[in-house]
């Protein structure tokens, strides 16, 4: 069963606040490093049609989950599941955040957002 920490629901209450938040969880048998967690997003800011490209590396890490929420979309909706490591090109038509969680020993959370800025005239 795949747990969501409430820091990472705060963060998706609070779309376009922080651009990134984490919570480093606990792997089976210690604290984990902060380098051995990785989700990032870049760039942070693109135009409407830009791509950006998520990153993850979560050591220990048997399967993630990406799911993503927009202001028009309100729920999480799942992108898919990937292995430990990876990286994914996302083209977001509004501000998005995006949620990686993972299963096996180390369990974990972090969310990322994509702001996208209106066309210029």
């Amino acid at each position: 069963m795949r747990q969501v920490t409430g820091y990472c629901l705060l963060a998706l209450l609070l779309l376009g606040a922080p651009s990134r938040s984490q919570d480093v969880g606990r792997s089976a048998d210690k604290q984990l490093k902060v380098d051995d967690f990785v989700f990032d997003v870049h760039p942070r800011v693109i135009a409407p049609g830009e791509t950006a490209l998520l990153r993850w590396s979560i050591k220990g890490a048997t399967k993630v989950v990406i799911e993503e929420v927009s202001k028009s979309k309100s729920q999480l909706q799942e992108i898919g599941t990937f292995g430990g490591s990876g990286s994914l090109e996302v083209r977001p038509k509004e501000d998005t955040t995006y949620v990686i969680s993972c299963e096996g020993p180390t369990t974990s959370c972090a969310s990322v957002s994509v702001r996208v800025r209106p066309k210029q005239r």
